[in-house]
């Protein structure tokens, strides 16, 4: 017969096990996400923010640095993520750092047309408030250019659509 403080040793040892497995288990989340560059890009860095949809509902926002887009491609040097959302009721930012990828551009290679390029970013440092995860941003990033007389071709706006992948 096992004496009940042997018992509830045994116990609360089973419940700590169970508890750390769980936390350590991660899962994949996947957001939909659509936004605008902020005024202030140059041929290094974009600032975006928008609207994310998906596994965690809210909103975003990222600082990627990269080589001059004159490079094809031009490769992710890098920057921040986050996504400020509701987790269980409570605010909740889930932050990551980029750490490579690239952005190629794919169409306006020529006159004062719209550009598309294709953004690839990894994730590190992905959690709540930062951690341990990963993740992959995969955007179309298209600037909008007009030609204006004197000056010549310029971007007047900028907008990003695609997904990003959250593993934490």
């Amino acid at each position: 017969m096992i004496k009940r403080p042997a018992l509830s040793m045994a116990l609360a040892l089973g419940a700590t096990l169970l508890m750390a497995v769980s936390a350590a288990a991660s899962s994949t989340y996947t957001e939909w996400i659509h936004g605008s560059e902020l005024p202030n890009a140059t041929t290094t860095e974009g600032q975006f923010v928008g609207e994310a949809t998906g596994s965690f509902d809210g909103t975003w926002y990222i600082d990627v640095r990269h080589q001059d887009l004159s490079h094809h491609p031009a490769y992710i040097t890098g920057g921040s993520f986050q996504l400020d959302t509701f987790i269980n009721g409570w605010p909740s930012a889930i932050k990551g750092s980029f750490v490579g990828g690239t952005v190629s551009q794919t169409s306006g290679f020529s006159g004062c047309t719209n550009q598309r390029f294709s953004v690839q970013g990894m994730l590190a440092g992905v959690g709540v408030n930062g951690g341990t995860g990963s993740g992959t941003f995969r955007a179309t990033l298209t600037h909008y250019r007009a030609y204006v007389w004197f000056v010549g071709c310029v971007v007047y706006a900028a907008s990003v659509s695609g997904t990003v992948a959250l593993t934490f």
